[in-house]
């Protein structure tokens, strides 16, 4: 009885908590007191994680929230999709909540930290416009991709990416030291409860019906389609581990070179590299693998061609196998050395 009545009322729920989250964070505002959670992340975030890479990497995350990004998509979204009240809906969406966020910033009138900027911005402080716009924007982006796009994958892969842009976008609002902790959550609570009124508003005009039961069914197939696929990939993967005396040897040099890594205190960099030779290795071995399976069940007696498909499958991998031994050697070597 208690589930049933918030998967009815989940709506008004989410729209309850954000606002007392609002609520709070405007009371302590407006008091002109300095919240502890302002203060203890703003310290840990600006102190201790700020590094000239990270920084690099922040100041692009933030422009994909910025005006210049979210207005090119939203012009793209008019001229390439072909339902063009899709497009109009983005577009009034971005300029929706871009004027209610600047009617905020001007009402509530909070100043900006002060002493850790490293990017020069102008306005007030509350709430974050990057992350406020940014959650409605591309939240309503989700909401479309979920009511819309037939492919499950598809759904999955770019609700995930979106999913964790969002919140990158309003963490780097505090790393570049132009606004607090409270202006990033309170900028989300308010994006979430216009963004529940928005979408229940548009849904109507872009032809999204509200059949739950029909959904959940869909969804509940898909999702054991998705499970599927990712189990039958471990089974191949687990097959090939098992059978497969090469692929014992990638897993085991892997496995070496994660525990080196640890010893040598690889940096950030190193273990980006490391960690994509190892997927190119493990992915064209499955492949090297699956192609040899095919050709012998195609062509179980010998024939040339398919002699010359299973060398060169196996070609590919040592290839690639070499030029990760070099690498590993050239980020190993100094440091063993040093």
């Amino acid at each position: 009885m208690i589930a049933e009545s918030i998967k009815k009322n989940y709506k008004l729920i989410i729209i309850f908590i954000c606002s007392i989250i609002l609520i709070a964070i405007l009371e302590d505002i407006y008091t002109n007191e300095q919240l502890t959670m302002d203060t203890q992340i703003y310290k840990a975030v600006v102190l201790n994680l700020r590094t000239e890479w990270f920084t690099n990497i922040m100041k692009v995350i933030t422009n994909i929230g910025g005006a210049y990004v979210l207005i090119i998509i939203s012009i793209l979204s008019i001229i390439l999709i072909k339902d063009k009240k899709i497009g109009i809906a983005i577009t009034s969406n971005l300029l929706i909540v871009t004027a209610l966020n600047i009617l905020l910033k001007n009402i509530i009138e909070r100043p900006r930290p002060e002493g850790y900027r490293l990017i020069l911005e102008t306005g007030y402080s509350f709430p974050s416009g990057h992350s406020m716009v940014s959650m409605a924007f591309y939240g309503f982006i989700i909401f479309l991709i979920w009511k819309k796009v037939k492919n499950i994958k598809l759904k999955y892969i770019s609700t995930t990416i979106l999913s964790i842009l969002i919140p990158l976008i309003g963490f780097s609002r505090i790393y570049l030291g132009v606004h607090y902790a409270s202006d990033v959550f309170g900028g989300f609570a308010i994006a979430i409860i216009y963004l529940i009124a928005f979408t229940s508003i548009v849904r109507t005009n872009l032809g999204i019906k509200e059949n739950i039961l029909m959904e959940k069914k869909d969804m509940k197939q898909k999702r054991k389609k998705l499970r599927n696929s990712f189990k039958f990939a471990f089974a191949g993967i687990i097959t090939a581990l098992k059978k497969e005396q090469n692929m014992k040897i990638h897993f085991t040099i892997m496995l070496i070179v994660i525990i080196a890594g640890f010893i040598f205190k690889l940096s950030a960099i190193e273990w980006i590299i490391c960690i994509i030779l190892f997927g190119l290795v493990i992915s064209l071995e499955l492949a090297n693998t699956a192609i040899e399976q095919t050709v012998d069940i195609a062509m179980p007696e010998k024939n040339e061609k398919a002699k010359i498909a299973k060398d060169v499958a196996a070609g590919a991998v040592l290839v690639t196998a070499i030029i990760s031994v070099i690498v590993g050697l050239i980020i190993f070597i100094p440091k063993m050395i040093g």
